[in-house]
């Protein structure tokens, strides 16, 4: 029982999907527990922005940079932090210094960009929701009989 609590706590306190070599901008709270992430890529994609933190480059989301300033507004400890398999090591301090919404083109509050960003994955969230549901139910290809024809 004591080893299943224990695997159960640390794997809350980890970061949903991090792997080794990942990169994450990570809040945490006074005592150095883990608050929340996000994912910074070393590539480019759809929807990623060039930031560059501590002088190397990266891509976000701008709901990324929005949150990592929000979360350094509210008085909490954010960072850049590099996994290696191994624990997180902490590779870049004070990254709200280093870019701000207007740095990568985007207007309106940190607030305003995070609300949409949720919103949109809300948006595409229930679809796959819709489909999990009904994904147990199957078809054996056989119509069935009508209400009339009992």
């Amino acid at each position: 029982m004591r080893k299943t609590c224990l695997a159960v706590a640390i794997l809350v306190a980890l970061p949903c999907g991090a792997l080794a070599g990942d990169y994450h901008m990570i809040s945490r709270h006074h005592d150095g527990s883990f608050r929340a992430s996000h994912k910074v890529f070393t590539r480019t994609a759809e929807n990623l922005y060039p930031i560059s933190l501590c002088g190397r480059p990266y891509f976000a989301r701008a709901a990324t940079v929005a949150w990592m300033n929000y979360e350094a507004e509210e008085g909490r400890d954010v960072g850049l932090e590099f996994n290696q398999g191994k624990g997180w090591y902490r590779i870049c301090e004070n990254p709200d210094q280093q870019v701000k919404l207007a740095d990568i083109g985007v207007t309106g509050s940190n607030v305003e960009v995070m609300r949409a960003s949720e919103e949109a994955v809300n948006r595409r969230m229930r679809f796959i929701f819709i489909r999990q549901m009904f994904s147990g139910y199957g078809n054996s290809g056989t119509p069935t009989s009508s209400y009339h024809a009992r």
